[in-house]
């Protein structure tokens, strides 16, 4: 326990002239008199003062009384405990309210034309106070230290009462010399009982006059400001069209013309109302600007637009699908129809997003709608190795440029197709394969994903007259492109911000390629396994083909594979005899389906015509400077590389399919998507880009 001039005391059982329950200080040991000294500020109770046109409640300065007491009992009732230093000590007098410096520093700094601010009184009061400070050893031990301060009180340049300097002397000291213990009590101010005096007018005066208007401080005027503001505050509705409403309906006001000729508002019974700026006043200790602004702007706009950021999205994860985010996006090009002067449906892309690594995970496709298959594709994706998905489409990349395997425990998706039990997993025991934590976000609440909605392609907005991109790419080269996109994403992306000083001293890159490597090396991953043939029948939209002794029709189109023919169903089936068969198959995937052969999962070529073909923060503040060294090493080569990264994939897709990434063409008016032609192509082309109600 430590003790030092100023130590806040007590004695729990009273002790000579010390009483129970009161707070005394030491002010000196006085080892030459023998004597200790402790200071008890007595707070008096308030008078009235009268001045010159009102009477003032103040409370008045505090008295300082001395406590001597011998210096051997003094010391004795320390160690047997009959005084004892309180706990917690006080920062500032209680007469302060509680109030801590740095409130009152800000109190001073945010006053408004302040004739003199309370630093400037401080410093003066500390003026009277330093001849005493600079002989304080003088003072302490003299006989009568109160005579010594009454005569420094005369003998200033302006004299003091020498009751109200011996309050700030023994203030100052016994509260650590700090500056603040020396303001004035500004706690209460302006908390006093208004209503005592009903109709009178507070506040700045009136430029019609002091007592011009009504007061506000009236309980049915308040009540009716608060009826009114419940009654016809509605979204979009200005406060300034609630206010008219409430003088009018809740008060009976009416209007009249000055003698400027503007109107103005009264009462036909003289009954009393608020202005503008007294219903303002009211109004908001009635309701809170949160609240109002979530009546009239929605709590999506309130959200959005004013509550401040909590963080990161990932700082609460750090293992590899931890969370993950799925959300759909419209591709903006408009695919030509095969017939002249018509465009085929839009291509719906769902994409899910590890929120720890920044991967792009899985991506899936539906056409003309978001469809909940389009988020099972997109499961599909995330649970089987990519090169193989990457060659339902006829395509080939390396294991390592998309290296994500598996599913999440925990994934978020927003109202809509991706929250229906259609888009869960098929055929299966319930919540098997399915995410432990499986979260919908509220509608039009966009931060609540806001990990994979920040990543949908943005277009340019465009201005003047209604235009359109059409493009000559088919629906499936679309589809490779988009994945070719989420690819070159995983390359190119800066996930600068979610890598931790570890990854930083082992030299991590800043693409989610280069994170999940890094988290997946050190086994940091939640991802859950599916064998591929259980993602098939889990994720596959249900179709029924027919088995022919060529192989098996869809639709009226032929599909074989080696696996097929060896299972011997050609054999078994007799010409012209109907042998329905159950099968899988992806939207806009048409190059492969699947079928079951008794208990076995068969893959057919599906040709069709539309093809074409935390220890780590306790640093040095050197090793501080090296990891940020290799943060801005890190940033160079991120920047220098990134846009050779970008052309690489521009040009693979090239190589893949013979166009170009970006070869979209725009033109004037609006795409003809809804033309009789496009809905008659819509109709021939729909059934083979996706399986829903397929028999045969």
């Amino acid at each position: 326990m430590s003790m030092n001039i100023g130590a806040q005391l007590c004695a729990p059982n009273g002790f000579e002239t010390l009483a129970e329950g009161r707070m005394y200080h030491l002010l000196v040991n006085d080892g030459r008199r023998g004597r200790v000294l402790l200071v008890e500020f007595v707070q008096r109770p308030m008078k009235t003062t009268k001045y010159a046109k009102r009477r003032k409640r103040v409370t008045p300065t505090p008295l300082t009384v001395l406590h001597p007491i011998q210096r051997e009992r003094f010391e004795q009732a320390l160690i047997d405990g009959s005084i004892c230093r309180m706990d917690p000590q006080l920062e500032l007098p209680p007469w302060l309210g509680g109030l801590t410096s740095t409130q009152l520093a800000a109190q001073d700094a945010n006053r408004r034309k302040a004739r003199k601010t309370h630093k400037e009184r401080i410093n003066t009061i500390l003026g009277y106070l330093q001849p005493l400070l600079d002989r304080l050893d003088e003072v302490l031990v003299a006989d009568d230290p109160f005579a010594e301060i009454n005569r420094q009180a005369k003998a200033c340049n302006t004299r003091q009462n020498a009751t109200r300097l011996r309050f700030w002397f023994l203030t100052y000291l016994c509260y650590g010399r700090n500056r603040w213990a020396l303001h004035y009590p500004i706690h209460n101010i302006g908390h006093w009982d208004r209503f005592e005096k009903v109709g009178k007018k507070f506040g700045s005066p009136s430029k019609a006059g002091r007592n011009h208007g009504y007061g506000s401080n009236d309980h049915e005027m308040i009540e009716k400001i608060r009826e009114g503001y419940r009654k016809y505050a509605k979204r979009g509705v200005n406060l300034a069209e609630i206010f008219r409403k409430t003088l009018r309906k809740k008060f009976g006001c009416k209007w009249r013309r000055d003698e400027s000729g503007n109107r103005q508002f009264y009462h036909p019974d003289g009954v009393p109302f608020p202005s503008w700026d007294e219903y303002i006043y009211r109004l908001n200790q009635l309701v809170s600007v949160e609240e109002r602004q979530i009546i009239k702007h929605g709590f999506a706009w309130r959200r959005n637009k004013r509550s401040a950021p909590k963080g990161t999205f990932h700082e609460s994860v750090g293992c590899l699908m931890e969370r993950v985010e799925a959300d759909a996006y419209v591709v903006e090009e408009v695919a030509e129809g095969f017939i002249p002067d018509s465009h085929l449906p839009s291509l719906i892309t769902v994409r899910t997003k590890c929120t720890t690594s920044g991967m792009l995970l899985g991506i899936g496709f539906s056409v003309g709608g978001e469809r909940a298959s389009a988020y099972r594709m997109a499961k599909f994706c995330m649970a089987i190795d990519k090169v193989k998905f990457c060659q339902l489409f006829g395509h080939k990349i390396a294991s390592e440029d998309w290296p994500c395997i598996g599913l999440p425990s925990n994934e978020v998706v927003d109202r809509g197709a991706g929250v229906t039990p259609a888009a869960r997993a098929q055929g299966m025991a319930e919540n098997e394969g399915e995410p432990v934590i499986s979260e919908g976000t509220p509608s039009y609440a966009a931060q609540s994903k806001a990990v994979i909605e920040s990543s949908n392609p943005r277009s340019v907005p465009q201005e003047g007259a209604p235009t359109y991109i059409t493009t000559k790419m088919t629906i499936p080269q679309l589809a490779w492109r988009e994945i070719t996109r989420t690819i070159r994403a995983n390359h190119t992306s800066n996930v600068e911000t979610r890598l931790n000083n570890e990854a930083v001293i082992e030299g991590v890159g800043h693409t989610p390629i280069d994170l999940w490597n890094f988290l997946d090396e050190r086994a940091r991953t939640c991802a859950v396994p599916m064998p591929f043939e259980d993602a098939v029948r889990a994720y596959g939209s249900p179709i029924v083909v027919k088995a022919v002794p060529l192989g098996v029709m869809l639709k009226g189109q032929l599909y074989d594979s080696p696996a097929l023919r060896e299972t011997g169903l050609h054999e078994r089936v007799a010409d012209g005899q109907d042998v329905l068969i159950k099968g899988y198959m992806f939207d806009v995937c048409v190059r492969h389906f699947w079928v079951e052969v008794g208990r076995d999962l068969i893959e057919v070529d599906a040709m069709l015509a539309i093809s074409a073909g935390e220890n780590q923060l306790y640093l040095s503040v050197s090793e501080v400077e090296q990891v940020d060294e290799l943060r801005r090493q890190g940033r160079r080569g991120f920047n220098i590389n990134k846009q050779a990264e970008l052309s690489y994939w521009e040009e693979k897709f090239f190589e893949e399919t013979g166009l170009e990434f970006d070869q979209g063409t725009r033109r004037q008016g609006r795409n003809k998507r809804n033309s009789a032609t496009s809905r008659r192509e819509r109709r021939e082309v729909s059934d083979y880009l996706d399986g829903r109600g397929s028999k045969y």
